[in-house]
């Protein structure tokens, strides 16, 4: 970091003078501004600027020698130099008061400078040693990126991480106990975890390529990093400085946290592999291929348990991003983004107290989910569980749809909470719900829809109607289908088929005409309704589960 003591050192500065702000000779000197002219705002500063000036544009109309420094100590520039001659003779008494007073260095050139020498001068040192911390910084992640290879990988990179910014490191697992490294007192660093504790939400906000998190706390400078992926944290990466922060300091949390996340992402596809031989289990249980309720609980560590305790069989289904195309997948990276999103399909279950069990099939995640927690808020948790899987971004043109079965206590009845699930899934295009329980008539036009009388019973109620529309190429069947929709509302209805009431009116009486029966008597109407439901489904390749 260059400070303006640091440039008084340099050669063409061997002639100049500090006649006010002696104690802020460490601020840091960024780059450099020629400045003449009174007014200026932020968009020509961003802080850390040296600023030459022959005071020229000192005062000019309604601008003063202290307004302009003001103004320049405001927007945080690092000194003001002055050549003395021709506008500046010396400097005014109430300039140097007001640099004193903010610790802001005013420095006078007593004899002729080239202020263009003065800016190359400063330019190339600062740019030479940005390169030198790059060329550093890169030697550094690559330093952390081969400790997040070897087996103590985690402690391996903090160390380094302590050795090269001579601060303290704080490793904070969301599961899991503290360390500190070298170990900090014990009161400081209770205050610290609880700062961090109780503004949690706030840091799992952070955006990727965003500065850490920094404060100040008993002299000492504080930065904060999340440690995650995949839209999770993890861990928090804290550093801890009896300095003022810098950039370079940032930058190697930033490079220190991805290889910790590499370590930890690498760990976790392991043990999400060793969890995958549950899939074994899984199959066998859903395809019924185990025939004893004891062997089906032997696989879990939940036996004690299992008289208090329910599940759901969640399927997870991930349309095209394993579809053929010019940008196809190798087998190994289908594998990988299955296990990736498993781990957040993991993940999500566990924080809404469920145990998972996973288990996949082509472009489906089967889950088992059985749950810990109580039964009255159990569809609640599961519905948040729902809520944030359909929107994690799996691929470039993925869309994800879920299907639950109902909740069943014997494991062998995990086939029955599969099939129910795979028919969520199979009349999606009718429920807005993931649940098999709500799919209502759909639970029973599934069982019928192949029967001989099925398609008698259809044929009944509607072919005057289906038969009508495809002569006349009109639209009488939708009308009846939207009219019982919106509950026989005719004002809703006309809405939503963008017509007026008189013309809806005048084609439920041509309907009427067409059947030859009230279609609004009770008996009638629910007859009507249930073919309307079966035939649209029959039509729209509605398929049957066996």
């Amino acid at each position: 970091m260059l400070t303006v003591q640091d440039v008084l050192k340099r050669s063409l500065f061997s002639k100049t003078r500090v006649v006010a702000g002696s104690n802020g000779l460490q601020r840091q000197v960024k780059w450099t501004h020629v400045l003449e002219i009174p007014f200026f705002d932020d968009t020509i500063f961003q802080g850390g600027e040296l600023i030459l000036s022959t005071g020229f544009g000192f005062e000019w109309k309604d601008s003063s020698n202290t307004s302009f420094l003001f103004n320049l100590i405001e927007r945080n520039a690092s000194c003001l130099c002055i050549e003395l001659g021709h506008y500046f003779e010396e400097i005014p008494k109430e300039m140097i008061e007001m640099a004193n007073a903010y610790n802001f260095p005013i420095i006078i050139f007593e004899k002729f400078v080239n202020f263009v020498e003065i800016t190359q001068d400063i330019h190339s040192f600062i740019i030479n040693a940005h390169h030198e911390k790059l060329v550093e910084l890169d030697s550094i992640s690559r330093e952390f990126h081969s400790l997040s290879l070897t087996t103590h990988g985690l402690s391996n990179i903090l160390k380094l991480l302590q050795q090269k910014t001579e601060a303290s490191i704080i490793y904070l697992p969301l599961e899991g106990t503290p360390f500190s490294i070298p170990s900090l007192n014990n009161d400081f660093m209770e205050q610290i975890l609880q700062i961090i504790y109780k503004d949690r939400d706030k840091w799992n906000y952070r955006i990727t390529n965003d500065p850490p998190f920094e404060w100040k706390m008993l002299n000492r400078t504080i930065l904060l990093q999340p440690v995650g992926a995949m839209d999770q944290i993890w861990a928090y990466l804290v550093m801890v400085l009896d300095r003022k922060s810098d950039e370079f300091d940032s930058l190697l949390l930033d490079r220190a946290s991805l290889a910790v996340s590499q370590d930890l992402l690498r760990k976790y596809y392991l043990d999400e592999k060793r969890l995958r031989l549950e899939s074994t289990w899984l199959n066998d249980l859903i395809y019924g291929r185990i025939n004893n309720e004891e062997q089906a609980w032997g696989f879990t560590s939940l036996t004690s348990k299992r008289n208090s305790i329910r599940y759901r069989i969640v399927i997870i289904e991930i349309e095209e991003v394993f579809q053929p195309s010019s940008l196809s997948l190798s087998d190994e990276e289908n594998e990988s983004a299955i296990y990736h999103y498993s781990l957040k399909i993991r993940s999500e279950f566990e924080k809404y107290s469920f145990t998972p069990y996973i288990t996949s099939k082509r472009n489906q995640i089967i889950v088992l989910a059985i749950d810990l927690g109580t039964t009255n808020s159990s569809k609640e948790r599961i519905l948040k569980v729902v809520d944030t899987l359909l929107f994690v971004r799996v691929g470039e043109s993925s869309q994800i749809r879920i299907g639950i079965g109902r909740q069943y206590q014997l494991l062998l009845d995990a086939h029955n909470s599969f099939r129910e699930a795979q028919l969520v899934l199979n009349y999606r295009t009718f429920s807005t719900s993931s649940f098999y329980e709500d799919l209502g008539i759909y639970r029973l036009i599934q069982l019928i829809q192949h029967n001989q009388d099925t398609a008698s019973f259809i044929e009944d109620y509607l072919s005057p109607l289906i038969y009508y529309d495809k002569e006349y190429g009109t639209e009488l069947l939708l009308t009846l289908a939207k009219y019982f929709e919106f509950d026989r509302s005719k004002k809703l209805t006309a809405q939503d088929l963008y017509i007026v009431r008189q013309t809806l009116y005048h084609r439920l009486e041509k309907i009427k005409m067409i059947l030859n029966f009230d279609f609004e008597a009770p008996e009638n109407r629910l007859n009507v309704e249930i073919a309307l439901k079966t035939y649209q489904f029959t039509q729209q390749g509605g398929v049957s589960s066996k």
